[in-house]
């Protein structure tokens, strides 16, 4: 029977609205992603050179943006995977299993050629601590190395290496429930602040570390434990450096560990973290991915590291950590020093600049020059040895960098 032409009409109408509205949407939608993804052209190649050696360094997509995401979709692939996953590279993994047949090319690291420093364990306060450790000057301090959640030891490794080429005595150590140290069961061991700042004491001790030493600490929670550490032992930490760390009382927790806490944390919980990603995400620069399985094996080798970060997020009051830190270092008045990574995708210069405005002037801040993120460690371990050696010398932080080939006048690399 046929439809009066009121009705097809209003019928017509009604499917060209709605039509509408879903561009209306799809528009929405694509703007949303923009603005929210997009942080500027992810996928050029960056150069740069060291010695006689040149290294190229791609900057890693923390997410896609549109034009990945659509380009991604009509090529049949997965975005994400296209956008993050691609920059992690070296020998084999994750470029290879999204981009069957094509072979990056591998970064050589010119610390290779150094001598690997020692791995050791003691058992300190009834728990197993491994660590690494190098032999040096007795005439020079001794350095201590303390690294982040969701990382170990494994990331101040070129660290120790150059610091044992320069005959210092340093030790970097697997706080316990990470790297390879022990991973207790809660009910033997708390996972406190003042169980890991107890439980590293037990270890200097039982590792012949009597002190003063200079402490250098990094990353979110276990590197803030590091700063109390400091703060209550002021006759065994002669000076503090502090490297990116979350310092601001406004300071968020990035992904994965932003994952523990809130209305949908139940999700996090029983699986795996993607230690290895946190640690690529975080600065400027493309992950070799012999360095991201050493960082994720922890996790892959049984359970006990996964129950154990579970048990530090499950109890982490984070707000409280935060003001704890901030309260402690208004009394710490050592010489401290504040090295930044100034291209830190979770942490930003200015909210270590506005923490120093009350703390005491034995305080100091230093932005490295060369392009470093999250983790300088990592990116410039040369560089960051150096700022430290001078620090502990009493020398001009702001000289020219004595690094060769990392940019006009030892500034950092020229990008």
């Amino acid at each position: 029977q046929a439809q009066p032409r009121g009705r097809l009409r209003h019928m017509s109408f009604r499917a060209g609205e709605s039509a509408t509205c879903l561009v209306i949407v799809a528009l929405a939608c694509i703007i949303f992603l923009q603005a929210k993804y997009s942080l500027g052209p992810r996928d050029n190649l960056r150069y740069w050179a060291q010695g006689a050696l040149t290294r190229s360094q791609l900057h890693i997509p923390r997410s896609f943006s549109t034009p990945h995401a659509i380009r991604g979709l009509l090529q049949g692939k997965n975005c994400r995977n296209l956008a993050v996953r691609a920059a992690i590279f070296g020998d084999g993994g994750a470029w290879q299993r999204q981009n069957p047949g094509e072979t990056p090319e591998a970064v050589q690291n010119p610390l290779d050629a150094l001598p690997e420093p020692e791995r050791l364990s003691v058992k300190a306060g009834g728990f197993d601590w491994s660590y690494l450790q190098t032999k040096g000057d007795t005439s020079k301090p001794t350095i201590v190395l303390s690294h982040g959640i969701l990382s170990s030891s494994y990331v101040f490794r070129d660290v120790m290496k150059i610091l044992q080429r320069d005959g210092y005595h340093a030790v970097a150590f697997d706080w316990i429930g990470s790297g390879k140290s022990e991973k207790p069961a809660k009910g033997s061991f708390g996972y406190s602040p003042e169980d890991y700042v107890s439980g590293l004491k037990a270890f200097l001790e039982a590792s012949g570390v009597n002190g003063p030493i200079v402490l250098c600490t990094q990353g979110y929670i276990l590197g803030q434990y590091g700063i109390l550490f400091a703060t209550k032992h002021k006759d065994m930490v002669d000076k503090l450096v502090i490297l990116n760390t979350p310092l601001g009382l406004r300071s968020k927790l990035p992904e994965p560990l932003s994952n523990y806490k809130g209305l949908f944390k139940g999700f996090a919980f029983g699986k795996n973290p993607d230690a290895g990603m946190y640690h690529a995400a975080g600065g400027p620069y493309a992950f070799n991915y012999t360095d991201y399985q050493n960082l994720q094996s922890p996790f892959e080798e049984g359970e006990d590291t996964r129950i154990a970060l579970e048990t530090i997020m499950e109890d982490l009051d984070w707000n409280q950590l935060l003001t704890k830190v901030d309260i402690a270092a208004e009394r710490f008045k050592n010489p401290t020093l504040v090295a930044w990574g100034t291209n830190d995708k979770y942490l930003d210069l200015s909210s270590a600049v506005d923490w120093l405005q009350t703390k005491p002037t034995s305080m100091k801040l230093f932005a490295f020059p060369a392009t470093m993120g999250h983790f300088p460690q990592l990116d410039y371990p040369d560089q960051m040895v150096e700022t430290i050696q001078r620090f502990i010398t009493g020398g001009d932080l702001n000289a020219p960098s004595e690094i060769a080939g990392v940019g006009p006048k030892g500034s950092g690399p020229d990008l």
